[in-house]
């Protein structure tokens, strides 16, 4: 009864002795962090093939992953790299059957992803640390030689056919992720009509495609020096080396294709694009292209995006829909670019049709604002200190993150100067830069809008 007692005035006591003081005025010292040293994380053979290589003991558990500077804008025959994405996936290394591949698999309790971008593909293999020697092999062979057959382009053909979808009512799968999907999907489906970014293979490019077609292009982009891989976990360093050795070492160097610079879109004027669905909530996204950003510009772009629109709840967007009026839950900016070619700069929200408007506005307004006036000093410090010392720092928080970053780096750079120089790139950065940046990379007269929901407004 003493100790209940006792608990009861520990409880009902206020803490007065919380420190209230603003971080900045607490006297912190600056943060020293450095970014780990690549080089002392990487295996390079001869043929060209580099590895990065980290123990991570945290959990049993091993991860390795390749990168390779190939996708779907790479094939000379349309539908390659969609059949070899199926062939990774489901058919795995040669001289094993699809079943024993997938046996294994589920033997091993793996978790195996096969994602193919436009330019550039993961394949991705998670096992127990006990099952790493019968992994590796695998890995290696469907690397180098996949099982490739007709079975591949007949289930790549199936997948171009026209799925059903629920937009239309309340049930169903169509719920927040894939509204918000279908519209983010429908904006790029925009900005890119006739541009190779859009370009999609037919059913008719699948019956012209043959087993050597998909098999030339694998030949021709799965090569040593066309691919980076990383491998993190629960692993003795001096034996994993060996072994990566031993399974890629004797692969013969091979000629690396020229990266295919993609070109420019011809922009249009701003849009609404308005797809019925009459759900509880609608869905909106605002943007436009985002071209290729010099190095020299990179660091004002991020420190501008933050402050307006990026994922946290202090952005002048989250402030301007979500605390002032309650409108959303978020409404964030996202800044995604590709390798050889324009991206996207989008921004997104959702909430109740009676109040998208209302959001649009609010969003458009604060995109207006950044590009007129300078942020303030309050504004920098955060957002620098965040990048700087928060986003940039958990890149390399564990030995996965750090392997998978330097070998992303790596190969579609072929340095790590942008990592060794962001920090102090960052920190660089005025409110001039950002004013420049504001200006150049928004363009409102050029934004498209896509509104998945109920009836459109109308733009002014």
């Amino acid at each position: 009864m003493k100790k209940l007692l006792l608990l009861a005035v520990f409880v009902a006591t206020p803490c007065f002795s919380q420190d209230l003081t603003h971080p900045r005025d607490m006297g912190l010292p600056d943060s020293d962090y450095t970014r780990p040293d690549p080089a002392e994380y990487q295996l390079a053979l001869e043929n060209g093939l580099i590895a990065y290589v980290a123990e991570a003991d945290q959990v049993p558990l091993v991860t390795m992953s390749a990168f390779i500077r190939a996708g779907k804008v790479n094939d000379e025959k349309q539908g390659a790299a969609e059949s070899l994405q199926d062939a990774l996936k489901n058919s795995g290394p040669s001289g094993t059957s699809s079943s024993d591949f997938k046996s294994s698999l589920k033997q091993m309790a793996a978790e195996f992803v096969v994602e193919m971008h436009d330019e550039w593909t993961e394949i991705t293999l998670n096992v127990p640390a006990e099952d790493l020697d019968q992994a590796l092999p695998i890995f290696a062979g469907l690397l180098r030689d996949p099982a490739i057959s007709d079975a591949n382009i007949e289930r790549a053909a199936r997948s171009v056919a026209p799925e059903a979808n629920d937009l239309g009512g309340e049930s169903g799968a169509a719920l927040y992720e894939g509204s918000m999907n279908a519209a983010v999907d429908r904006f790029y489906e925009i900005i890119y009509k006739g541009h190779p970014y859009g370009r999609r293979p037919t059913t008719d490019n699948f019956n012209d495609l043959r087993v050597a077609d998909v098999a030339n292009f694998h030949a021709r982009y799965f090569v040593p020096g066309n691919m980076t891989i990383a491998v993190a976990g629960a692993i003795d360093l001096e034996e994993i080396t060996g072994r990566l050795v031993d399974l890629f070492g004797d692969w013969a160097a091979a000629d690396v294709p020229d990266a295919k610079q993609m070109p420019a879109i011809t922009r249009t004027r701003a849009a609404l694009h308005h797809i019925p669905s009459n759900k509880l909530q609608s869905w909106l996204v605002i943007g436009h292209d985002l071209p290729p950003v010099p190095l020299e510009e990179q660091a004002a772009l991020e420190v501008m995006n933050y402050i307006l629109g990026a994922v946290h709840l202090k952005t002048r967007m989250m402030v301007e829909t979500r605390y002032k009026y309650g409108y959303t839950n978020d409404a964030s900016g996202f800044l995604e670019d590709h390798w050889y070619g324009p991206g996207g700069y989008t921004f997104r929200s959702y909430s109740r049709p009676e109040v998208i408007e209302n959001i649009y506005e609010n969003m458009m307004g604060e995109i207006i604002r950044i590009r007129s006036e300078e942020v303030t000093e309050h504004e920098m410090f955060v957002a620098k200190g965040a990048l700087a010392d928060g986003g940039f720092p958990v890149r390399y928080l564990d030995g996965y993150a750090l392997t998978r970053n330097f070998a992303l780096e790596r190969l579609r750079y072929g340095d790590h100067d942008r990592s060794a120089s962001y920090v102090q790139r960052i920190r660089a950065v005025s409110k001039d830069d950002v004013l420049n940046a504001a200006r150049k990379y928004l363009r409102p007269d050029n934004m498209q809008i896509i509104l998945l929901g109920e009836d459109a407004f109308e733009l002014e």
